[in-house]
């Protein structure tokens, strides 16, 4: 009832909008690799958490993960997190997420250079999810969020419902989530207070029978139907007749592609998997008419080295300039000396 009741302050906010941008980051290197979420896929990384609580379960107990982001020149974000069970009331996990736009010369209204700002987020997330039977589990979690621009501060605080069923066989899993519903405690002074980055995605992940592939599709965004906005934009291009060009309108293929992300993993064996991805709005909002090459695109190599799990992925939000993502991840216990009585 409080996701429905808070979401209902943030329905108008569409994707790229609201307040810390830090909510909307990718959490780790696969979700980078795979178009950006990945809301149904359960595994032994603790960061899931950030895209949908409900994914912490036994693969995820007692493991810590690290994630490093380059963003672009300049920023750099990651997180860490740790996922634990406690007796029988659940699954609980924690994240610490940071943002560093790093720092700049400021400038006042008559162009006099005023020193040097910075400009930074964080991010507290706390989880818990819980097995309804042997195929669904529930999960909630809380966030509070701290942002500095250049002095101005602001924070807030959401959190996150989500649900995930896993076949039988584990072959193949949904979900649904609902992300970053809340509210803005503090506005940046002078201005007003914004909403959050609101979010409802629908996951699907499947690996079938005796195939090397697993297969990732999201549905982001789900809270606004439209996520088009160049068609409404007053162009300036003029025909050979001197007339405004008008934008194309999107029809419905596009309108529904616009919420669509696409990824897959070529599994190579239990300790190696490529991956590659695909993210239909970040392509259309972000690539140049004249050089679109592979925005939207991203990849990533998953890699297991003895007790640790390392990931890697590249994702491209403009021509020239990839996201680089880096994770990793091990299972505290697997460090843990056996007991004199389990020795041969």
């Amino acid at each position: 009832m409080l996701v429905a009741a808070t979401a209902q302050l943030t329905l108008a906010q569409a994707g790229g909008k609201g307040a810390f941008s830090i909510l909307k980051l990718p959490a780790n290197a696969r979700a980078s690799a795979w178009g950006g979420s990945s809301p149904a896929y359960k595994n032994a990384d603790a960061s899931f958490l950030i895209i949908n609580p409900a994914q912490l379960g036994p693969a995820a107990h007692k493991t810590v993960v690290s994630n490093f982001n380059t963003q672009f020149p300049g920023v750099w974000s990651g997180n860490a997190a740790y996922a634990m069970q406690y007796k029988d009331k659940g699954y609980f996990g924690a994240a610490v997420s940071f943002i560093d736009y790093g720092s700049m010369k400021a400038y006042d209204e008559g162009g006099n250079e005023q020193g040097v700002v910075t400009a930074n987020e964080t991010a507290v997330t706390l989880a818990w999810a819980k097995p309804i039977d042997e195929r669904i589990s529930f999960g909630m979690s809380v966030k509070g969020v701290y942002s500095v621009l250049a002095g101005f501060v602001a924070n807030g605080a959401a959190i996150d419902a989500g649900a995930v069923y896993t076949s039988e066989d584990s072959v193949f899993s949904a979900a649904m989530v609902f992300r970053n519903a809340g509210f803005q405690f503090q506005h940046y002074l002078n201005g007003s207070r914004e909403g959050m980055p609101f979010q409802a995605e629908l996951g699907l992940n499947f690996k079938p029978k005796h195939m090397p592939f697993r297969f990732n599709i999201v549905a982001h965004d789900l809270q606004q139907p439209d996520l088009t906005y160049n068609q409404y934009l007053q162009g300036n291009v003029l025909d050979l007749s001197g007339k405004t060009v008008a934008s194309k309108p999107a029809g419905f293929g596009e309108k529904v592609m616009r919420h669509m992300s696409f990824g897959t993993e070529l599994v190579l064996g239990k300790g190696m998997g490529i991956l590659v991805g695909y993210n239909h709005q970040r392509r259309k909002e972000l690539a140049p008419e004249a050089l679109t090459r592979v925005t939207g695109y991203s990849w990533g190599l998953y890699v297991k080295l003895g007790k640790f799990h390392l990931t890697y992925s590249s994702a491209a939000y403009f021509p020239g300039y990839n996201m680089n993502m880096f994770s990793f991840s091990a299972r505290l216990s697997d460090f843990q000396k056996k007991s004199a009585s389990s020795q041969p």
